[in-house]
């Protein structure tokens, strides 16, 4: 769509407090923008069209014109509306911002004092507000899940101008407030039919979406096509945003295959084809050499203060008493090497998707530099560790499953991976899971305590939240304990001056 067309679609000026001089409106109407007076909130055929909005201080309306700002410019933004605050001078400017403290730090709001006729309209001229919201799209949930947030609809109606209908169906999966979704949409007079491939959308802060944008540029060129969305684009609102990408079609998440059992060939593919033009970066540079659990420290892949101290209970219950300052101390003392190549950063069994035995990610979010056993090790401990959905409603503690973390998760498991499952055992499939991975794990390491410090840090980080139900808090306590003891055996294998 070109230029002059979008101005000629959104040339609107929503204008609050101090009206326009007429140099400024010259300069308006020569970048085919046009002011729109108002006084009062505005309602939808004021915005119809509508590219931006000025509140215009002086100093008769500060306390009327901020009380309307901080009503409006979350909204007007939400609809891609590009909002400058100005004044007449300093001082008003300084008494303004003194009330609308919550409202300046948002992004797309712009304040100056006593701009040139031509500075505002030229940046509203220059602002690109997208598509006009549809108003009239039908939202629809594909079942009994949180409904979508009057306030997010409008991010929405921008991103899906041209549909007269999206079905949302919810994935699951970590634990950050973003919510997933696969988009079903019915297009509105289009050409070539009315329902297209399904898409995907990511509902999260304005700050995560563009840094999940930017990795997906940044990193995915490195992943196989076809085993990773392509992005279509992003609609960013005062606080929250979109992210929209083409969805793995007929495709299952890798925790259902892995509870059936039937995830040996995907979970290869995963490491080997998926991530593999990550993982062969590694071997492009040296060794690192120092602590893993700083290097995975230093990617935010685990935070020591955020550790849940509510899990301390349950660890004394087993004799387990070092603190988490303590185990990362711990932890942080041991002299290590370790190769660094592109992590995934999250890496859990609801954020890769397998059709026809093929991994696909969808989850850029965090994508940064880190130990090459990180994502082996999160993936391990993410599956054993999960409280499945078919146990949620269980009691607080699960004897059986202990007895097997127990097993898999010995230090000397860590020299060598466990034996096989019995095949009759309820938790066959989980531990198939953890062998195929521990064997990938403990065969990339660069020193022999590499991936069991990977998995030390990765059962703490499962500890950075205590929200669930009392089933999974009891896993996550319990990791804690695995976590303690592996710590304590690192110790006495590996200290700073070996």
């Amino acid at each position: 769509m070109g230029r002059g067309m979008v101005d000629a679609l959104r040339g609107k000026v929503l204008w609050f407090g101090s009206q326009p001089g007429s140099h400024v409106k010259r300069e308006l109407r020569n970048r085919r923008l046009s002011p729109w007076p108002l006084e009062v909130a505005p309602v939808a055929a004021d915005l119809s069209g509508a590219r931006g909005a000025v509140f215009s201080f002086d100093g008769s309306n500060i306390t009327g014109l901020s009380a309307l700002a901080l009503e409006l410019v979350a909204p007007l933004i939400d609809h891609g509306l590009r909002v400058e605050l100005i004044a007449a001078d300093d001082a008003v400017l300084g008494r303004a911002q003194a009330v609308l403290r919550g409202v300046t730090g948002i992004r797309s709001v712009h304040t100056r004092t006593a701009p040139e006729p031509h500075e505002v309209p030229e940046r509203l001229a220059r602002h690109d507000p997208g598509p006009q919201p549809n108003t009239r799209l039908d939202i629809q949930m594909a079942s009994n899940r949180e409904p979508i947030r009057d306030q997010d609809r409008p991010l929405f109606q921008r991103a899906f101008h041209d549909c007269c209908k999206i079905v949302l169906s919810e994935l699951s999966g970590g634990r950050s407030r973003a919510r997933v979704f696969s988009v079903h949409a019915t297009l509105d007079n289009s050409v070539a039919g009315a329902w297209p491939q399904p898409l995907f959308i990511k509902l999260d802060s304005v700050e995560k979406v563009i840094t999940e944008d930017d990795n997906y540029h940044v990193y995915a060129p490195f992943v196989p096509f076809g085993l990773r969305p392509s992005i279509r684009g992003r609609v960013l609102g005062s606080t929250r945003g979109l992210l929209v990408g083409d969805f793995a079609d007929r495709s299952e998440s890798l925790w259902d295959l892995v509870r059936r059992n039937v995830t040996s060939s995907a979970i290869s593919s995963l490491f080997e084809i998926t991530l593999g033009g990550w993982r062969a970066q590694a071997y492009a540079i040296d060794e690192a050499k120092g602590s893993v659990a700083k290097a995975l420290e230093q990617t935010r892949f685990c935070t020591p203060s955020r550790i849940k101290t509510s899990y301390l209970e349950y660890a004394k219950s087993r004799g387990s008493r070092a603190t988490p300052d303590q185990l990362w101390t711990a932890l942080w003392s041991l002299d290590q090497t370790y190769r660094i190549a592109p992590m995934h950063g999250d890496l859990h069994g609801e954020n890769v998707r397998v059709r026809n035995g093929n991994a696909i990610l969808i989850d850029f979010a965090s994508v940064a530099p880190g130990p090459l056993t990180a994502d082996l090790a999160a993936l391990e401990t993410w599956l054993a560790f999960e409280l499945p959905p078919e146990e949620r409603g269980e009691d607080y503690e699960n004897e059986g499953w202990r007895v097997v973390i127990d097993r898999l998760y010995a230090p000397a498991t860590f020299l060598h991976p466990p034996e096989p499952s019995d095949p009759t055992s309820p938790y066959c499939w989980m531990i198939s899971a953890v062998r195929q991975i521990r064997h990938l794990g403990i065969a990339v390491q660069s020193c022999p305590t590499e991936y069991q410090t990977a998995v030390a840090v990765s059962l703490l980080r499962r500890c950075m939240w205590d929200n669930g139900c009392a089933a999974d808090k009891f896993r996550r306590g319990h990791g804690y304990v695995i976590a303690a003891g592996l710590t304590a055996d690192l110790k006495t294998r590996l200290s700073p001056a070996s």
